[in-house]
């Protein structure tokens, strides 16, 4: 690569420009276009998508989205194209009509309502996703040129966390808690509402409707009555997860490499080049499925490690400005098609980081490829695993990650159960001791455990699962109390998500992030 750089600036031609640096140093130079919003009620649901273009002297546009939360969150997501063409454009439009809706606004409306949700947004401590740098440079600077529309945010004056089924959102509960005092409110209306949501159905309801169907209402759909049964339930859920306190991250981080060495520098070169944030080119992908499986997963593993180095200092302590790639997603997208156990060492060591950590680099992907890697990399190691998840003071979010790796090797070795269940006991054996003391455990982590245990209908552990409830220490508010564990456990009904535990084929997966960052 940097002979083909160095070869064209002898021919006298420019250097190319990378997509993150042209969103950084041109975008503001060109003419603003159109803007649009979606849907167009948006104010319902608190979650529009706005979207800004500029446009280029050849005619095509520079665009940029941005998923706002304006009743907490602000930029939740954000992705951009610096060079797309009015037809690709017409065609990214057409999906917002036919799915949700869309409507033509102001680049003032859409400055404002941006820009406002982030600053209500930081005023619970809640900055930006970190997409937004770049894709924010196609806005203005927010000064005093540009006019001030009121928009409301929040519901009734106060920021109002809405939390999704897999319940990611409620990491920020410290975060509103710490800079708001109780000064906001959030809703779960999955999971430990179900019955409520049931209840909602069976009065309401199409009797006609497949029981499979997705049930993710607006909740401008809900019964006044309904969503008053759900409000009275938040001060309960409220208590009940404070009385379930986080164990405190204390990991003592290893010495990193300063400097990153590997066999095959190409691999490096792709990884770590900001061209590449947002897929690898298939020709990359092929050529490093190619090598040998140990040899492409050591060199991974070392760009992790280097990575990891780079950045995690800047990141807890919340001074990072810009780590321009992607290089611990595409190393775990490719540690889960190799499935090598080189890669091992690197992937738990992601899993030590903090929670800051790999929303910085992987974001809401983590909860798709952290436990897909652990697997392949781990499937043959369980004692690396239970040595990692006997550590203590890690995150439990990323400590749960290890135990779905061992339900995938249930899953997809079911010739393995009994000794994957062996190890299941062990882990609950130590819940039950170490729980009460919140050692290398919590009670948010041993509630995910028994959502692994429903998904692999672990009978044999109902006596385990038992002692384990009886420390009076597992978060009931995510799996349920003891007696709905163990029912789902015996009914046998309950079907994991496909998602959850698949192993994705590695082409699909770059199409897919392709198509959502265009």
């Amino acid at each position: 690569m940097a002979k083909n750089k160095s070869k064209n600036k002898s021919k006298g031609q420019k250097p190319v420009i990378s997509p993150y640096r042209f969103m950084r140093e041109k975008a503001r130079t060109l003419p603003i276009g159109k803007c649009y919003i979606t849907p167009p009620d948006w104010k319902e649901s608190g979650m529009p998508t706005v979207t800004v273009t500029r446009v280029r002297p050849n005619g095509n546009l520079v665009v940029a989205s941005f998923l706002v939360d304006t009743f907490c969150l602000g930029v939740k997501d954000a992705m951009y194209n610096e060079k797309m063409t009015p037809y690709d454009f017409e065609n990214y439009l057409d999906r917002f009509k036919q799915k949700m809706g869309l409507e033509e606004i102001s680049y003032n409306e859409a400055h404002n309502l941006i820009y406002g949700a982030m600053a209500f947004a930081e005023e619970g401590g809640v900055k930006p996703a970190k997409e937004f740098d770049p894709a924010g440079y196609i806005l203005e600077e927010d000064t005093d040129d540009i006019p001030l529309i009121e928009f409301d945010f929040g519901k009734n004056g106060k920021h109002y966390l809405v939390v999704s089924p897999d319940e990611r959102e409620m990491l920020y509960c410290n975060v509103l808690k710490k800079n708001l005092g109780d000064n906001f409110e959030y809703i779960m209306p999955y999971n430990e509402y179900d019955d409520v949501y049931n209840e909602y159905d069976d009065e309401y309801g199409d009797d006609d409707e497949d029981e499979d169907d997705d049930t993710e209402d607006s909740f401008s759909e809900f019964n006044p009555e309904v969503l008053n049964k759900i409000y009275e339930g938040l001060d309960k859920w409220i208590e009940a997860n404070e009385r379930y306190p986080r164990e405190i991250y204390t990991y003592q981080y290893p010495e990193y490499p300063e400097s990153l060495s590997v066999k095959n520098q190409f691999i490096a070169d792709e990884l770590l080049s900001p061209d590449n944030c947002n897929s690898l080119p298939r020709e990359v992908i092929n050529r490093i499925l190619a090598l040998p499986k140990d040899e492409a997963a050591r060199d991974i593993s070392n760009i992790i490690f280097y990575s990891i180095g780079k950045t995690y200092k800047d990141i807890n302590d919340n001074t990072i400005e810009s780590w321009n790639n992607c290089a611990v997603m595409h190393s775990l997208i490719l540690l889960v098609q190799l499935q090598s156990d080189k890669g091992l060492e690197a992937v738990l060591e992601i899993m030590r980081q903090t929670y800051d950590f790999v929303d910085y680099h992987i974001g809401y992907m983590f909860i798709s490829l952290t436990h897909p890697a652990l697997y392949a990399c781990g499937k043959d190691h369980i004692e690396a695993i239970e040595e990692y998840l006997n550590q203590p003071g890690l995150d439990s979010y990323l400590r749960s990650q290890a135990t779905d790796a061992l339900a995938m090797i249930v899953i997809y070795h079911p010739e393995r159960r009994s000794e994957i269940i062996e190890a299941f006991r062990r882990i609950l054996n130590n819940l039950i001791l170490n729980l009460p003391d919140r050692k290398a455990c919590d009670g948010t982590f041993a509630a995910f455990v028994m959502s692994n245990l429903i998904d692999i209908n672990a009978k044999e552990l109902i006596t385990e699962i038992k002692d384990t409830f009886a420390t009076d220490c597992v978060n009931k508010t995510i799996c349920g109390d003891c007696n709905s564990v163990i029912k789902g456990i015996e009914d046998g009904k309950y079907e994991f998500k496909e998602s959850r535990y698949q192993i994705p084929d590695i082409y699909e997966q770059y199409e897919s992030l392709k198509e959502s960052y265009y």
